[in-house]
């Protein structure tokens, strides 16, 4: 019994996890459930930090700033190159916000001498865009630099030192730095085949820095690993580079800068109008039958021009641009016309419609008046009905000149057609033609293939029959002589 009992019991807290598992929880607000996210991503890409090919928009890097003998190239920014005295840089425009953060730059040395010469320096500082004598960079800087010499005076191998200043040493005037420096090493990184990788990265006041020298950012290698650094944030990154006698080629690759560690992301950032679109969304009930009517008639009048648009073609298109010229025109001279009367005082046509305008009155006591005003206004009929004559003749002639040239391209189209047409015919008659005489062409070789091979078959025999000949009278000749020496002898 104590059996059965544990086997149901068993069998309820199955169900009960298989129902939860099935069927699920109740729901819960999404923001809600990303808020409860235990994990937030490791690294977060800053792109106004970093750049990498494509390098240039609209002649320049976004948000960095390039100087001195640069040479500018689709795949790579050339700081210095291999001639001696030359120095570049690249420095960031935006100071770095983040405590913890990782800087992977690309870059190759190359040369064609034995030693290198000079290298190029990774900057974290205070103080950018500052050329000097270390690397091309200030010297006495306020923050830290890594240091890719190439052109070591005691190992003559590429070296890698790691330094810290406050801005009150000056290493160009004469001051060790391998008594100073926070840690080196020797990893060969000059005239590989594929671009090495400098890595530094900076969290919980430990400073690492790891190379890759040609295996794709796939193999990096320990340099120097320092705890107990401070680095505050704010500062600028900068990449710079110098060539001596013999010199290099200094080119780098990609510089892309991350965020260790970021905060979680609670929510997402509301977009512009969220709230008052997720509020029409909530309130929103249907559409009522006087929208409906509207969609409706605004389809039918969709349906009615496309369906009188569709034997719109360009013949029909060109005569309603004409005509439509000639309209406008007949309308402009209208418009001069009425400008021309209303100069001559008559009322302008919306005071003529609302009639507010004054007629003229005519006395007939002072007849040496009358006389004049309707001498005047004679002259206005006549002048008005001219003009609009005018206006009317040059309205037609306009519309004939139209006409005309509508027939004439009417006309030459129909003329090009017929042309087109006879030259098609003659095309396909001469091409039929010089088929034919291709074919004869051949018929012909052929006969005079066989023709040639058969006199050369004569040449042939001629030419052993005259040889054999040659060799008969030649032997008879010698013959005859024989018989001459004896007879003589």
């Amino acid at each position: 019994m104590k059996v059965f009992g544990v086997i149901a019991i068993s069998s309820l807290l199955l169900f009960e996890t298989c129902s939860a598992g099935l069927w699920g929880s109740a729901k819960t607000d999404p923001i809600q459930a990303e808020e409860n996210l235990p994990f937030a991503p490791t690294s977060k890409f800053d792109y106004k930090l970093s750049f990498k090919k494509n390098f240039y928009h609209n002649g320049s890097v976004p948000f960095w700033t390039v100087g001195g003998d640069v040479l500018k190239s689709s795949d790579f920014i050339r700081l210095s190159p291999s001639i001696p005295n030359t120095k570049g840089f690249i420095w960031s425009e935006i100071p770095n916000p983040y405590e913890a953060w990782e800087v992977e730059v690309a870059f190759k040395v190359t040369g064609n001498n034995m030693h290198g010469g000079r290298g190029l320096a990774f900057w974290y500082t205070k103080d950018r865009e500052e050329t000097g004598p270390v690397f091309g960079a200030k010297d006495k800087w306020d923050g830290l630099s890594v240091w890719l010499d190439s052109a070591n005076p005691v190992t003559h191998k590429p070296s890698t030192m790691v330094l810290l200043n406050d801005g009150t040493m000056a290493f160009a005037a004469g001051t060790d730095p391998t008594k100073h420096m926070l840690g080196s090493c020797s990893i060969s990184y000059r005239n590989t085949e594929s671009p090495s990788y400098l890595k530094v990265s900076y969290k919980d006041t430990t400073l690492s820095i790891s190379m890759d020298n040609g295996s794709g950012a796939k193999d990096y290698r320990i340099c120097v690993q320092k705890s107990g650094i401070k680095l505050p944030t704010g500062y600028y990154f900068g990449v710079s580079a110098s060539s001596h006698t013999p010199a290099d080629d200094h080119d780098i690759y990609s510089f892309e800068t991350k965020q260790l560690n970021p905060p979680q992301k609670l929510e997402h950032p509301k977009r512009p109008l969220e709230d008052e679109k997720k509020k029409r969304g909530e309130e929103f009930t249907g559409i009522d039958e006087e929208q409906k009517k509207k969609i409706e008639e605004a389809e039918y009048q969709m349906r009615k021009l496309r369906d009188q648009t569709e034997g719109f073609e360009g013949e029909t298109a060109v005569t309603m641009a004409a005509i439509y010229d000639t309209q406008r025109r007949a309308i402009e001279h209208i418009q001069i016309v009425q400008l021309q009367i209303e100069a001559l005082g008559a009322p302008s046509p919306d005071d003529a419609i609302t009639g507010n305008f004054q007629k003229p009155e005519f006395s007939k006591s002072v007849p040496s008046a009358s006389g004049s005003n309707d001498i005047d206004l004679s002259r206005l009929t006549d002048q008005v009905r001219s003009e609009s004559k005018k206006a009317t003749d040059q309205f037609e002639r306009l519309a004939q000149e139209q006409n005309r040239k509508m027939q004439e391209i009417q006309t030459i189209v129909a003329r090009l057609e017929e042309t087109l047409a006879v030259l098609d015919k003659r095309i396909l008659a001469q091409s039929n033609m010089m088929q034919k005489k291709m074919n004869e062409v051949n018929l012909h070789s052929a006969e005079t293939k066989g023709t040639m091979s058969t006199l050369l078959k004569y040449i042939f025999y001629a030419f052993i029959a005259q040889f054999l000949f040659g060799i008969a009278g030649y032997l008879y000749w010698k013959l005859r002589v024989e018989r001459n020496d004896k007879k003589f002898v």
